[in-house]
């Protein structure tokens, strides 16, 4: 956020210098104790974001390519009463249909500290291709990771996973194991959606990772030397050889 660009006003502002590399950031300076942003694309999906600290700025990314973005921001007023900070729209014309899928953001949160991307980096080295970045990063995060039932009985919205936490207990729910698996992708260079929506009737989160030989790939959980099936690595860990990725519809609502 440096501040090139910006919109907002006295309780409210919204850094936009980087729609170009795919994101925009946004800090408030008021004193209730949440702000909600909403941001709509050109294709119609909105996408909620969650402020609760103060003079710190969150990262958004601009999902849904090029376009025509509206930003709209509520502060919370009484319980769930919010009222409006600033309804505006800003044309976003990306660098690259990566970019979004490359950066931190809220939901996939990391820095040049985080010990996921220095992880990331130690199972990259000697890989010769993205392909085998990939499958090597997908092997240790579903080998090293079980399911947290726990977790997941008494997980409240928002929830924003700690990719360092889920390495260092070895366990998570969905949405822990898509975004280390995403963190470590994108610190190598590796563009990697984390999908939310549902798997049937289960609400989940998994991914889809940019490889330069096949481009996106939307359906992935194996490799088996030649073909690729769903890349869902909380299926993968939990249900190992007995998952069919086939039999189950997924249906996108978000990419974070």
């Amino acid at each position: 956020a440096d501040g090139r660009e910006t919109i907002g006003n006295d309780s409210v502002t919204v850094d936009i210098s980087n729609t170009a590399k795919g994101y925009i950031m946004a800090s408030y300076h008021g004193s209730a104790p949440q702000v909600n942003i909403q941001l709509t694309g050109p294709d119609g999906v909105s996408y909620l974001y969650f402020i609760s600290e103060k003079d710190t700025y969150t990262a958004m990314p601009l999902s849904s390519g090029d376009g025509s973005y509206i930003v709209e921001i509520y502060e919370q007023m009484d319980g769930d009463m919010y009222s409006l900070l600033l309804s505006d729209v800003i044309e976003v014309t990306l660098e690259n249909e990566f970019t979004p899928f490359l950066y931190s953001n809220q939901f996939v949160y990391f820095t040049e500290d985080t010990r996921a991307v220095q992880k990331g980096r130690e199972l990259a080295q000697g890989c010769a291709s993205d392909l085998d970045i990939t499958t090597a990063i997908y092997h240790f995060v579903i080998n090293n990771t079980e399911y947290d039932y726990d977790k997941a009985a008494t997980v409240t919205s928002p929830y924003y996973p700690d990719v360092d936490e889920t390495m260092d207990t070895g366990k998570g729910i969905c949405f822990d194991y898509s975004a280390l698996m995403c963190t470590m992708l994108r610190t190598q260079g590796i563009p990697c959606k984390l999908n939310i929506g549902y798997a049937g009737d289960v609400y989940h989160a998994w991914i889809s990772v940019y490889l330069k030989s096949v481009g996106w790939v939307d359906s992935l959980i194996q490799f088996d030397g030649k073909n690729w099936s769903m890349m869902d690595p909380t299926m993968a860990s939990t249900s190992k050889d007995s998952y069919d990725p086939s039999k189950e519809e997924y249906t996108v609502m978000f990419q974070r």
